[in-house]
Order: structure tokens, then sequence, then C-alpha cells
């Protein structure tokens, strides 16, 4: 048996774990009151990045989707206007590359030096979330972060736009993966636009 997609699974939860608390500290959202939905969601979303970096040579499309699954996490389990959640996630994208482009030239002396293996890898993984994780608990204990009000920035009816973008979404995503006939994507896919639509769905509910 491989323990590749085990380490895999196991480097990039924490990695992307790290990521989204670095989302939520940098404006102000406390990481610990969405830890299982965050977790549910890394999951979802790196087993899908394994299947289509290892299996499939299809890398390209894991950041879009990985963009995407932490910007509905904002926008349906958050609850955070549409464009906000957009600007987190993007925000967050660039502050915490910056942070592992960093930590990756110290470690290895180049960026180009992450990929001479596998272990480097997995060693710029985890430093990065030994790293980012109490670096966010920090940022939110000692109120550091921005405390922009992006409600001014809802549209009318967005939450019908979003559960209308959330199946839009689906169903581009699961066509492009159609076509390259990657079924077990697509199940993965599917489920996770499901969990979000859930709480789309349940935020609808609350007007």
């Amino acid at each position: 048996m491989s323990w590749e997609p085990v380490w895999f699974m196991v480097f990039s939860n924490l990695e992307a774990f790290a990521w989204c608390a670095l989302c939520m500290a940098m404006f102000r959202y406390k990481t610990s009151e969405y830890v299982w939905p965050i977790l549910i969601i890394i999951t979802l979303m790196n087993l899908q990045s394994y299947i289509l970096r290892n299996e499939f040579s299809l890398s390209y499309l894991a950041p879009t989707i990985n963009i995407l699954f932490v910007t509905l996490l904002f926008a349906a389990i958050v609850k955070e206007s549409l464009l906000g959640s957009i600007i987190i996630a993007a925000v967050g994208f660039l502050g915490f590359g910056l942070i592992q482009a960093l930590i990756a030239v110290t470690l290895f002396g180049s960026i180009s030096g992450v990929g001479a293996s596998k272990t480097n890898g997995y060693v710029l993984q985890i430093s990065t979330a030994i790293i980012v994780i109490p670096l966010s608990w920090f940022m939110y204990r000692y109120g550091h972060g921005f405390s922009f009000d992006f409600e001014k920035f809802r549209v009318k009816n967005e939450k019908l736009l979003l559960v209308t973008l959330i199946l839009i979404f689906m169903i581009m995503i699961t066509f492009v993966l159609y076509l390259n006939q990657i079924w077990n994507v697509i199940v993965l896919f599917v489920i996770s636009l499901l969990f979000f639509l859930k709480y789309a769905i349940e935020r609808e509910k609350d007007i």
C-alpha cells in the first residue's frame, strides 16, 4: 500500500486549514466557530485536488477550485456578502502565498527548490501551517486585521444569486470534468457543492 495519498491529504489539509484561518483572521472572523465546516470543505477540496494532480495531470484546475471553495465558504457558511467573500478569498490567497514563498526561500534557497522532492513539498506545507495557524490566532486575539464592512456591497436578492451561482458552477465544472471522463471527481465536486447549496438555501430561509 502506498502512503502517498495519506501524506498528501494530511499535509494538504494542514496547509488549507492554515489558509482558511489566515483569511478569517485578516478580516476579523473567529476560526474556531467554523472549524467543522472548514475541515469538511478542505477535505473534499484536497481529495479532488489529489485526483486532478496525480491521476489526470489537471493541476491547473486545482487552484481555481480551491479559491472557489474558500469564496463559497465565506458566502454560504460565514454569510458574508458575495463581493466580500471574493475579496477575502483573494487577499487571503495572496497573503498566504507571500508567507509561503518567504518560508520556501528561507528553507530551500529559492521557490523552485521546493520541487526538488515531494519531501520538500511536505516540509513546506507543515512549516507554513506551523507558522500561519499561530499567527492567525495572534492576529485575531489582539485585534489585528481589516474591519472593513462588506455589507454595503451586498446586492439585492444576493442570497438567490448565490444559490444560482452555485448551480451554475456545478454545471460548468461538471461539464469540464465530464469531457475528461473524470467520474470520481465529478461525484466529489457535486457532493461539495451540494454541501454549500444546503447552507445557501438555509440562509435564504433566514430572510
